[in-house]
């Protein structure tokens, strides 16, 4: 049985993640998450009014102080006989997490929607105390040693490294 499978029942959120790359481009802005105790790329819940695209924006903003734009990712051109939907910027990737019970808060899972984003103007980080306990730029080098999950290492190394010659 999947996670999937066995999670029906839970309550589904929808969340972003957003892998700003430096201006150079050979660094990404990460946050030591305050609930999870791990370096992770900035993100959090996609509020009713908003498409994800602009949620991992605002997300970015509010817990580093980093002014970001989204990447175009078009995905297929779905113009039709002369008729063109309107098109959201696709994610990098989109994951299915479990998020067991914490006091307070019933498990539930969050489907969470990463995006790649350039750094726009200055990189000085401002990182919101209430949100993280500390935000910074990494090397692929430096992501690598850090404490963070498996699925965040890869992510970072398609946007700054050579996927085939970096060891997992």
């Amino acid at each position: 049985m999947t996670i999937i499978e066995s999670t029906t029942q839970f309550e589904k959120q929808f969340t972003v993640s957003g892998y700003v790359v430096s201006g150079a481009g050979d660094r990404v802005l990460l946050v030591h998450h305050r609930k999870l105790l791990k370096w992770l790329p900035p993100g959090g819940h996609v509020d009713p009014d908003e498409t994800p695209q602009v949620a991992v924006v605002r997300e970015v903003h509010e817990e580093t102080g980093i002014r970001a734009a989204l990447r175009p990712h078009p995905g297929v051109d779905l113009e039709v006989d002369g008729t063109k939907e309107a098109q959201l910027d696709l994610p990098l990737s989109m994951s299915y997490q479990l998020i067991p019970e914490r006091p307070g808060e019933p498990a539930h899972i969050h489907m969470d929607m990463a995006f790649a984003l350039d750094v726009v103007g200055d990189e000085t980080v401002h990182f919101a105390e209430v949100e993280v306990h500390a935000a910074g730029w990494f090397s692929l080098g430096e992501v690598q040693a850090l404490d963070t999950f498996p699925s965040v290492r890869a992510i970072v190394r398609s946007l700054i490294g050579d996927p085939v010659s970096i060891p997992v």
